[in-house]
């Protein structure tokens, strides 16, 4: 991902490589813990204990360039698991409904039990998830975007052909929301130490599960088609002068963004 940046090298001294991992370890701990916004560079140079005080933006640039650093580090292993169960799910001639919602959960849920920063990553991801906090950052939203989609997509669209395509989008942007920001709060839940059965993280997941395939298989209700039709003349009147649109009848453009 790095190359999409202007960087400097990739070349590496151990002792160079050991700091950055220092700095990158030290800053998901403070993001984590304190929000990104509140974590100066400055900040994770001295928890980091660096005697250089420019070490941060010698290595990363600015923060932006540090939260790419994190991103690379964590989403390889997200992506290739996200892949793996995608093909498991589509290997029938339909998509399971519950297969594509596990490859959608369960790369992301695998992170709380990853000791090298998972759990910190999960809570910087859902922070991320929110457009002014990567925007305010400098991050693209589509950082979060990994992989190759088309397969990810195609699963989508089959798996939710039976809504109209803004309540498709909706609801892909719901199911991201809940998976990010119920894995953070379960990850803030393990740190606390809580015991008992609402603190249990596989239930946590199960649950998660269960909640993602209602969403997905939920029919529309009257109310939902009703706010619908009345929003579509709004909708149509953000439409660019003189555009015309590419969509086909009878198909409809992938409703959503990758975890």
């Amino acid at each position: 991902m790095n190359e999409l940046f202007s960087g400097k090298s990739t070349t590496l001294t151990p002792q160079s490589a050991a700091t950055r991992a220092r700095l990158i370890r030290t800053a998901e701990q403070l993001f984590s813990e304190q929000g990104i916004e509140r974590v100066t560079l400055q900040l994770i140079n001295v928890a980091a204990g660096q005697k250089n005080k420019n070490a941060t933006n010698y290595h990363f640039g600015d923060k932006r360039g540090l939260l790419v650093a994190i991103l690379d580090k964590h989403t390889p292993g997200v992506v290739r698991r996200r892949d793996q169960l995608l093909e498991e799910a589509m290997a029938g001639d339909e998509p399971s409904v519950q297969g594509v919602v596990r490859a959608l959960l369960y790369p992301m849920a695998e992170k709380l039990f990853d000791g090298d920063g998972g759990r910190e990553f999960v809570r910087i991801a859902a922070e991320l998830s929110s457009s002014y906090a990567a925007v305010l950052n400098g991050v693209r939203q589509d950082l979060l975007n990994l992989g190759s989609l088309d397969r990810l997509n195609a699963a989508r669209s089959r798996l939710l052909r039976h809504l109209p395509e803004a309540v498709a989008q909706q609801r892909v942007r719901l199911g991201v929301s809940l998976i990010l920001n119920g894995l953070a709060d379960q990850s803030r839940v393990l740190d606390a130490g809580d015991k008992g059965p609402a603190a249990d993280t596989e239930l946590l997941i199960r649950n998660l599960e269960d909640c993602l395939v209602a969403l997905y298989q939920a029919p529309v209700s009257a109310e939902v088609t009703a706010a619908l039709n009345k929003a579509s003349p709004a909708i149509a009147s953000k439409a660019r002068p003189g555009a015309k649109s590419k969509t086909k009848t009878g198909t409809r453009r992938s409703p959503g963004r990758a975890l």
